[in-house]
């Protein structure tokens, strides 16, 4: 029996014992099933099932028929594509000769037209009519334009050949005029000639005339056979052919002068050549300004700059002289040298004085060749190494180099000729343009850094004196203090912020670089300053050694029985002048040393450490009477804050234990016992209800807790304390 038939059951209860309940129930469930037969009878087209069933037979009724026409179609289609077939092949044939024809007609039509233009290029010539053989020329490059687009390899070929042989033609035409025009002017300007005369109108409109037509001659690129003769020259574009003509006897006199047996071709003296090619810029360039760029700008060339490419066909001319030298500079490692900075110094000129664009092919081209980049940063390293050992070898390495008390770093000759030797560093190679150059030589300059802090380091280590006006500690504070503000000051700089981008890029994600990494001097910083920290604690600790040797017989003053004096008439405790007197000395010594921020953190240290000593070793465990405690308020008050306050206006503040033990030392008898009191009773007192420490401030004690105010006030002579108190 199922579950749903038995929940039936129970829920009928006690009807299933009634019989004639049970009778109606069994005719219900009859007259259902009957009902539910009628329903499902597939015979009975008016039942539910039997109107489905229907449907679906007229369906399939309609679907057979749609099969039956669709196949017939199919076969009626596939035997008409056979008939057709024969004739939909001829009629392509016909369509694909039509079409070659078509090509060839078109092929015809511009071999013709080549041909007519070349007849009528040819008749110019002999006729010497430049404005229509540039216009004749035009239009070729015009067709040159169109076939691009077409799958014709050979008449492509043909006419780039064709292009190529009257392009030869007309430069060497107007290539003539326009270097009898130049001769005229006197063109190139040596020796300022032409300062020396105006040149002539019409000598200027032919120079113009003849220059548009040589920009009009102007291969297209996709003709042009440009000639490499190293990947050296490789970043040189062409010169358009104005500017061509232009360098071309400049190029003569280069290499008359510094390729052949001349002497003034020396390996050793690269800033001739140099100094040649600014000179030359700088007496040609305006005339080219004032009389080729209007014509570029007429013809519309607006990718043309007449100036740049005139800079550019002559900084060619160094980068190969440069590069054929090469191999006589590899083995003389001053020659080299002394060209690596007339290069830099000749592209620095070219860049500041004459806008030359650092996009541009340039002399760093053969500076930036792997086996010379090489040379050049190991010869920076080899030179940067010997100058290190030169600037800290003389006596006078950390001599002051400006002797005024205003100096706030107190710059000394090693730090100002180290500085400045990093700075020589970055001003060379921050003209590169690739940051993995720059990036190398940066790595260089950290090195350096971190061997001249070895070196510091070393010359820390290495002094022996016990007295601060015997070691050179303080000058070598000042210049790691110096370099560290040098760098802090580069490290804003466009130069390096952009050397630690690209440097975080090839490391992480910008982005998740830690706060303090927010430089690229960052880690060098962190070592320049723990060695700083290290040498001002070590002073210090030779300081408060000096005063601890001289305060020995001051600790052993019996301070319970020193007689009641009227504090007005109270003087130094002859056994502290001793300490105070090195104190005051090696202070001064110190202030005159050391930069004043540095010496500012000395003298904190110092006054630090001094009060936690003479708490410790003076005033703990040692019984005072009346007099004792006056007479050390008397040294404290009078003679020891005195020493600091030419340094601060309330040294009281660095002296917090000696201060209050001063005070509770000198406090009233009563106001002692009342404070006594308060601190003993509140004892365990917590939150709100521990008023100890106010009671401490109330009568001036600040820094002390309730216990360590207990234990002075129980070594006060005049006052008994139970010890049990203060436990």
């Amino acid at each position: 029996m199922s579950n749903l038939t038995t929940n039936y059951l129970n829920s009928l209860g006690k009807d299933l014992l009634n019989v004639e309940k049970c009778r109606e129930l069994l005719n219900e469930r009859k007259k259902i099933v009957e009902n539910t037969e009628k329903a499902l009878d597939v015979n009975d087209e008016e039942s539910k099932v039997g109107k489905v069933i229907k449907i679906i037979n007229n369906d399939t009724k309609r679907l057979e028929k749609c099969l039956n026409s669709s196949e017939k179609l199919i076969t009626d289609v596939d035997l008409h594509l056979i008939e057709t077939k024969r004739l939909r092949s001829d009629t392509q044939d016909y369509i694909d000769k039509i079409s070659n024809l078509e090509c060839l007609i078109q092929y015809i039509k511009i071999i013709q037209r080549v041909e007519r233009l070349s007849k009528e290029l040819e008749k110019e010539i002999l006729n010497d009519d430049d404005e229509k053989c540039a216009t004749i020329f035009a239009n070729l490059c015009d067709i040159s334009g169109h076939l691009m687009s077409l799958n014709a390899p050979h008449i492509k070929q043909h006419f780039k050949e064709t292009l190529y042989h009257w392009h030869e033609v007309l430069k060497e035409k107007f290539s003539m005029k326009f270097e009898d025009i130049l001769k005229s002017l006197k063109w190139p300007f040596v020796n300022t000639n032409f300062s020396l005369q105006t040149p002539s109108p019409t000598v200027i409109q032919k120079l113009q005339i003849i220059a548009e037509y040589l920009l009009q001659i102007e291969l297209p690129e996709e003709s042009a056979n440009p000639i490499i003769t190293s990947a050296l020259l490789s970043n040189f574009p062409p010169l358009s052919l104005p500017v061509y003509y232009l360098v071309s006897p400049l190029r003569k006199r280069f290499i008359y002068h510094f390729h052949g047996t001349r002497q003034t071709n020396r390996v050793d003296k690269p800033e001739w050549y140099f100094t040649q090619i600014l000179s030359w810029i700088r007496d040609h360039v305006d005339f080219i300004e004032k009389y080729i760029q209007p014509i570029v700008d007429k013809l519309g060339l607006h990718h043309v700059d007449a100036k740049l490419e005139f800079m550019r066909g002559l900084v060619q001319l160094s980068v190969e002289k440069l590069h054929s030298d090469l191999p006589n500079l590899q083995f003389d490692d001053f020659v080299f040298s002394h060209s690596i900075d007339e290069a830099l110094g000749f592209e620095k000129e070219l860049r500041e004085a004459y806008n030359y664009p650092p996009t541009q092919s340039s002399i760093l081209a053969v500076l930036t060749q792997p086996h010379v980049f090489v040379k050049w940063k190991n010869m920076e390293k080899k030179y940067a190494t010997e100058k290190m050992d030169l600037m800290l070898s003389p006596n006078s390495a950390f001599q002051n180099i400006i002797s005024i008390e205003t100096d706030e770093h107190k710059i000394n000759q090693c730090a100002d000729t180290f500085v400045t030797l990093l700075q020589t560093i970055t001003e060379r190679y921050e003209l590169l343009q690739q940051p993995g150059h720059r990036l190398q030589f940066l790595e260089l300059q950290l090195e350096l850094l971190d061997d001249f802090r070895v070196r510091l380091c070393q010359l820390t280590n290495a002094e022996t004196g016990n007295s601060v006006s015997d070691l050179k500690s303080p000058m070598i504070a000042n210049t790691l203090y110096y370099i560290e503000n040098v760098l802090i000051d580069w490290s804003n700089t466009l130069h390096f912020l952009s050397l630690y981008y690209y440097k975080s890029q090839k490391t992480e994600d910008f982005d998740d670089f830690e706060i303090e990494m927010e430089t690229i001097f960052t880690p060098i910083l962190s070592l320049y300053r723990h060695k700083r920290f290290e040498i001002l604690s070590k002073l210090g600790e030779i300081v408060l050694g000096e005063v601890k040797t001289r305060s020995r017989e001051y600790q052993h003053e019996i301070w319970s029985r020193m007689n009641r004096k009227h504090k007005d008439i109270l003087s130094l405790t002859p056994s502290a002048c001793p300490m105070f007197e090195v104190l005051g000395t090696r202070l001064h010594q110190l202030q005159n040393a050391l930069s004043p921020k540095l010496f500012k953190f000395v003298w904190h240290l110092i006054a630090k450490q001094l009060d936690e000593y003479l708490y410790e070793n003076l005033v703990v465990d040692t019984r005072f009477n009346k007099g004792g405690a006056l007479q050390l308020q008397h040294d404290v008050t009078r003679n020891l804050f005195p020493l600091f306050s030419q340094f601060c206006e309330k040294p009281d503040n660095f002296f917090p234990l000696l201060n209050d033990t001063c005070v509770l030392l000198n406090l009233a008898n009563g106001s002692a016992l009342h404070l006594i009191e308060n601190l003993v009773s509140l004892e365990g007192a917590t939150g709100i209800e521990d008023q100890r420490g106010a009671a401490l401030k109330d009568v001036g004690v600040i820094s002390f807790t309730p216990s360590m105010a207990l234990q002075i006030l129980n070594q006060r002579a005049d006052i008994a304390v139970d010890r049990l108190a203060i436990d």
